[in-house]
């Protein structure tokens, strides 16, 4: 499931039995199918709604246009890409956020070598059709164990080529800042997430993410490469559960 014509989408099980309202934005090249496997859980714990990152130049374009369509009130948990704009988010309009969840994130700042990686990147697909991310990459996003899972990896690819060579591009083209003093300034609660065996995010990143915050919750989940809503979702949506409780 992706949002169209609107930043965010709704899914309303269960919400006449409670006030809460959950909004979920994932991370590079994902879509909503990214959720699919703690959706059910969620939907227990209050009303969900799905934010893109399809639109944007930069993280702050990003956090804008989700403001914009944001509950006068909301759990807002961020994925990877979408943890850096979901930081973004409760720093700029705190009175927005009630609590604040961040999955397999980093705060640091893209490097040089990534920003010439990336722009390599966007040259080849100016001439080569595109084809999805590479192998290579997909694999990389799980854990060792699971690189050779044909399930997990064609979900992958599967949201890579939905969402396309435009976007893809889009995303590549984002030059993240070094967020940790936004970090600082978070007076919600902030529940971290991290996997033991993350390729992607090493997990010294989320421990800095949590020396810099005023009120953390740190979680991590041993058995689980980067993509822990799809590796691990029972383990996440009981360390989710547990977080939110803390607040009615």
């Amino acid at each position: 499931m992706t949002s169209s014509e609107m930043n965010i989408t709704h899914s309303s099980e269960n919400a006449t039995t409670t006030p809460r309202h959950i909004v979920l934005i994932p991370g590079f090249m994902c879509d909503a199918s990214l959720w699919q496997e703690v959706l059910g859980g969620l939907q227990q714990l209050g009303t969900v709604s799905f934010a893109d990152l399809n639109q944007g130049t930069d993280i702050d374009a990003m956090a804008d246009r989700i403001i914009a369509d944001l509950p006068e009130k909301c759990v807002l948990i961020g994925f990877s890409l979408g943890g850096y704009v979901a930081r973004r988010i409760a720093a700029k309009a705190p009175q927005r956020v009630s609590q604040l969840v961040l999955l397999n994130t980093s705060a640091r700042a893209t490097s040089a070598e990534e920003i010439t990686r990336n722009q390599q990147q966007i040259k080849m697909l100016k001439v080569f059709p595109y084809k999805g991310q590479t192998i290579t990459a997909l694999k990389r996003a799980l854990h060792p164990a699971r690189s050779d899972n044909a399930v997990l990896l064609q979900h992958l690819q599967t949201m890579s080529l939905t969402l396309g060579a435009d976007i893809f591009m889009q995303q590549l083209s984002i030059i993240r800042q070094d967020g940790h003093a936004d970090c600082a300034q978070i007076a919600c609660p902030v529940l971290v997430v991290a996997s033991r065996k993350d390729q992607m995010r090493r997990l010294q990143e989320a421990e800095d993410i949590v020396a810099a915050l005023p009120d953390p919750t740190f979680r991590i989940i041993d058995d689980c490469g980067h993509m822990s809503p799809l590796e691990q979702p029972g383990i996440l949506l009981e360390y989710l559960g547990d977080f939110l409780s803390q607040v009615n």
